[in-house]
């Protein structure tokens, strides 16, 4: 009968160690947190280890952070831990073995969530509801900050030029391509941007903005792609992530893109062509997926030519494009720009203008407008701020009556002072300029043999605002 029994039970010592084994995910260790038993599969993914060797062995120094000191402090369960094994989040509950009142032992379950009653269960799921509340607001922050600002319903004007251009880059939003936007300087062509974004695949995504123009071209790689720490003197200890980085999957604008230095369009080529980015002084790559909008105030193509810009990269970045038409070709369109100017201004400034006087529009129509819609806007608030209120008339519009002024042949016949006659001829020569360049204030001082510092003083002496 004893041999029976002992049979019997060396059968259910068998029977019970193939299921734990099965089971794969457990592990027991004693009160002092050594381990007593691991299921085979358990001993050989977590420590690398067979079943006698990972026995007796203290689970703090096989497994650290594992959650066992809070067993042992307090002789309760612990649910819905994460144990990071082997560049994995895996999911693991802490059970005590209670025995005459006293804490003797712990069991290990990993890869499911384990609980005593439906209490712990609720608890757990108030807990998650919570963080993914943190996590949602947290989400929407991001596509406050980084997000588009802008859709395609905020390009106002019903002209035909505009229209076409609106349909044209909405239906270059649906696809995930690089897009191209030229025009010339103050068209909107970042609100083009914005929009395009915005009706796109990764309109979830951010939407990151580098003008490529603001920033000296030995900063420029390290926004662009990013840094480790220590790449290089003055580099933050804990290094900096580029543009692209901030930009997965959603969109990066490369404003007046232009403007790239030669190495650095070389080095930008290849994120675009291989979809990845390695930071500077760093040894591995980060896969990327984000679309590509760039834009130029520059003929592109005519840079091409003349090698100021890769010729290999323009088709890269070329693969739709939109042209922003100039305002001088939507005219039409001026007295529906300067209403949405006008009650814009007079929500930031406390003004009262009800509108423009017919004299006033047709002061505007004649006007060529070389800042475009930009100069449209401050001229509108300029405007404003010298009417308070009613409406704009033609003597509030000093800014481009003084302009059309000095471009009419009726101009004063008073002989000018040398210094008027410099004056004039300075200011010409730099409008001239800035419109041969398309706005390009770079270019424009290349080419005027000037300083910047020098440069900007004259645009404010000279009362040019482009």
């Amino acid at each position: 009968m004893m041999l029976n029994r002992q049979v019997d039970l060396n059968q259910l010592l068998e029977l019970l160690s193939g299921v734990l084994d099965e089971f794969g995910g457990l592990m027991v260790v004693d009160k002092k947190g050594c381990i007593i038993y691991t299921s085979a599969k358990f001993s050989e993914y977590f420590f690398g280890l067979g079943f006698w060797e990972a026995r007796g062995q203290r689970v703090e120094d096989l497994l650290p952070d594992s959650g066992w000191d809070q067993v042992l402090a307090n002789g309760l369960p612990c649910t819905g831990m994460v144990w990071n094994v082997n560049d994995q989040e895996l999911l693991a509950s802490w059970l005590p073995i209670i025995i005459n009142g006293r804490l003797q032992a712990a069991v290990a379950v990993v890869g499911m969530l384990v609980f005593h009653n439906i209490e712990e269960f609720i608890a757990l799921a108030r807990e998650i509801s919570g963080d993914r509340g943190k996590l949602d607001y947290y989400r929407e922050e991001v596509k406050r900050l980084w997000g588009a600002k802008y859709s395609f319903d905020s390009i106002i004007g019903n002209s035909l030029a505009i229209v076409e251009a609106k349909r044209h880059a909405w239906d270059i939003a649906a696809t995930r391509s690089p897009v191209l936007i030229t025009g010339e300087t103050g068209t909107g062509k970042e609100l083009f941007a914005h929009a395009i974004h915005q009706d796109s695949p990764h309109r979830e995504g951010p939407f990151i903005v580098l003008n490529c123009a603001g920033i000296p071209d030995s900063l420029v790689e390290s926004e662009l792609f990013g840094y480790e720490a220590g790449a290089f003197t003055g580099a933050s200890r804990n290094g900096k992530p580029g543009k692209f980085e901030l930009a997965n999957n959603g969109s990066i604008f490369l404003d007046e893109i232009s403007e790239l230095p030669l190495n650095t369009q070389a080095k930008l080529l290849r994120v675009l062509q291989e979809r990845e980015v390695q930071r500077i002084g760093g040894s591995s790559s980060l896969k990327i997926n984000a679309r590509v909008i760039s834009a130029t105030n520059m003929d592109i193509e005519e840079m091409v030519k003349k090698g100021l810009f890769r010729e290999d990269l323009f088709y890269r970045i070329n693969v739709f494009s939109v042209k922003v038409p100039a305002l001088r070709e939507r005219l039409e369109d001026i007295p529906v720009l300067s209403e949405d100017f006008i009650k814009g201004f007079n929500v930031e400034a406390g003004t009262r203008i009800s509108g423009l006087s017919k004299e006033a529009l047709c002061l505007m129509m004649k006007y060529e407008w070389p800042g475009n819609v930009r100069e449209l806007k401050s001229t509108i608030e300029r405007a404003c701020l010298d009417a308070r209120m009613g409406l704009i008339k033609p003597e509030n519009l000093y800014y481009i009556r003084d302009r059309m002024k000095n471009k009419s042949a009726n101009h004063e016949s008073r002989t000018l002072t040398l210094k008027e006659a410099v004056m004039n001829t300075e200011r010409q020569l730099i409008i001239e300029t800035l419109q041969k360049t398309g706005g390009n204030k770079k270019k424009a001082c290349e080419l005027l043999d000037i300083n910047r510092t020098s440069f900007y003083k004259r645009l404010k002496t000279l009362d040019i605002d482009y």
